[in-house]
């Protein structure tokens, strides 16, 4: 139990308090002497102490406060008959603090007590054991209620905090997908057009330069935003859109392009996932391939997407690095796949499931 639901618990423990109606009464209704009175007051004073103690406590730490309840009522019951009240409590306790073989015998021992005083010295009240018994089982059941209910409220607050870790380290994740695509993308854009500038300042082509400097400028001022838009979810152009602007990337990267096929249309979050995988796989082939030719190839078949991005570099081996692997991720999530080739140059495809988008 939490710290939280352990002091709610103890803010309500005196409303059980009323069953010591039953040890009262008796107090109220018979002549006792003014000792027996304190004695009897003094009694129930540290009961109610060890009763708040048994609240305050573990479980596993409630044996001693429960025997020093269970002493206190055998203690009084010479005197008051109403002690069926005190054992009530320490069979709730039994009853909630122990397995159910444990509190079994537990409550079989307090009812063989009531039984010895009720057949013994200990009271003259006719019918102390038949009212004992169907208080101490009924409260002692109540314990055992008490217990199940707890341990599944614990399950419950159990299961809410690993849902919301796991779902903190899912979002942190994709944040960090983001970023590295997003980031990858867009730096390599910022060197390209650095490198650009300067290789026409050094010929003091000073306007292309210039214009130059203004796209570096827009780039870096949309990468800001990008990275801003990671942090609360990244919120893209479409599809389409972000074709045109990788194609540009790839332009100013020396790259020539072919779109060809059909982009799918698809659900915002799976579209996303897909422009991300494309925009990694694009900034692979500017940072990495010596070619100068990319495409990128869209079909589909009755229950698959295919998207194919590839280049004509001199590729002969593909290492999985973090965006590769973030790619990788993206299609798993969405019930997709990927499959890398290096025969002629470098193809990557992605094979994204239909069967998300007919089940929304």
């Amino acid at each position: 139990m939490s710290d939280k639901q352990r002091a709610r618990e103890q803010k309500h423990a005196w409303i059980y308090l009323f069953n010591l109606g039953f040890y009262i009464l008796p107090m109220v209704l018979f002549p006792y002497q003014v000792w027996e009175i304190v004695v009897m007051v003094a009694a129930m004073l540290i009961f109610i102490g060890l009763y708040y103690c048994c609240y305050s406590v573990p479980r596993e730490q409630m044996l001693w406060p429960i025997l020093g309840m269970y002493i206190i009522a055998c203690a009084v019951t010479p005197l008051n008959p109403g002690s069926i009240a005190l054992f009530s409590y320490a069979g709730f306790f039994v009853g909630f603090a122990y397995n159910w073989r444990v509190a079994l015998v537990a409550v079989t021992g307090i009812l063989l007590t009531l039984a010895a005083f009720h057949f013994g010295p200990g009271t003259r009240w006719a019918l102390f054991l038949p009212y004992g018994i169907v208080i101490v089982v009924t409260v002692s059941i109540f314990g055992r209620v008490e217990r199940l209910r707890q341990q599944h409220a614990e399950e419950q607050e159990r299961d809410a905090e690993e849902i919301e870790h796991l779902a903190t380290s899912v979002e942190r994740e994709r944040i960090a997908r983001d970023l590295h695509d997003i980031l990858g993308h867009t730096l390599s854009s910022i060197i390209l057009k650095s490198d650009l500038a300067n290789a026409q300042l050094s010929k003091r082509r000073y306007d292309e330069a210039s214009e130059q400097l203004v796209e570096l400028s827009e780039i870096a001022r949309e990468s800001l935003s990008q990275v801003r838009q990671s942090v609360s979810g990244y919120k893209h152009g479409g599809l389409q859109l972000e074709l045109r602007r990788l194609e540009q990337r790839l332009a100013d990267g020396g790259f020539s392009t072919r779109i060809t096929g059909t982009p799918p249309i698809i659900d915002e979050q799976r579209e996303t996932s897909l422009v991300l995988a494309i925009t990694e796989l694009v900034t692979n082939i500017i940072r990495h391939s010596n070619g100068q030719q990319c495409l990128i190839h869209f079909d589909e078949t009755a229950n698959t997407y295919h998207i194919k991005v590839t280049d004509n570099g001199n590729c002969h081996e593909v290492s999985s690095g973090n965006g590769l692997k973030g790619v990788e991720l993206r299609m798993k999530e969405l019930g997709g796949s990927v499959a890398i080739s290096a025969n002629k140059g470098c193809e990557v495809a992605l094979l994204l499931p239909k069967l998300a988008e007919q089940q929304v």
